[in-house]
């Protein structure tokens, strides 16, 4: 009886490569449970920063928070939010809430998309 040699599989789950730590793509699933609660955590502060707010802007931002996919594209809103809420309640008071919601990125994001400051802080050994 002759044996049968098994099939190469070239892409294996749990192998990282440089080239994933360089393109700054997570680690495998293990802490997705907890990546997700940050995401959740997140999309609530911004939503709950457009309370009592009305108008096609508002609804139009309430939207896009709700079937944001990911925590990066969330992190992208931040801009649109920034705007809505400026329009709201004013520059100042915008700029206060966003970097609230801001500091709950922290620990949260891919290693490319992180604010210079907290990649500093993760690179120090």
């Amino acid at each position: 009886m002759a044996l049968q040699p098994t099939p190469m599989r070239w892409n294996k789950p749990n192998v990282r490569t440089p080239i994933d730590d360089l393109l700054g793509r997570d680690k495998p699933a293990s802490t997705a449970w907890v990546r997700h609660q940050g995401l959740e955590r997140i999309r609530q502060a911004m939503l709950t920063s457009l309370t009592g707010g009305t108008g096609c802007e508002v609804a139009r931002m309430n939207i896009r928070l709700r079937y944001a996919a990911d925590i990066e594209a969330l992190w992208y809103l931040r801009n649109d939010l920034l705007s809505t809420l400026t329009a709201l309640r004013g520059e100042c008071t915008a700029r206060t809430t966003l970097e609230q919601v801001t500091a709950l990125f922290q620990g949260q994001l891919p290693t490319t998309l992180r604010p210079p400051l907290e990649r500093t802080r993760h690179a120090a050994p």
